[in-house]
């Protein structure tokens, strides 16, 4: 297995693991709260936003950008 495709079924997880999370929030609103507020809480403050932005572009460079 190369490392793309590691790389690739890695990415394929997490995307799975996240719809199932949304579905999950969907289905049990008292056990987990919603993605949207979760983002909120965790990007209230300035720092907050320019770490997940700049994380975001970190992931993006590296494993997506071919």
């Amino acid at each position: 297995m190369s490392d793309r495709t590691i790389v690739v079924v890695g990415f394929a997880l997490v995307l799975v693991a996240t719809l199932g999370a949304v579905v999950l929030t969907h289905v049990r609103r008292d056990l987990v709260a919603p993605v949207g507020e979760t983002v909120a809480y965790l990007t209230r403050t300035r720092m907050a936003r320019i770490a997940a932005v700049l994380v975001w572009a970190w992931l993006g460079w590296h494993f997506l950008a071919r």
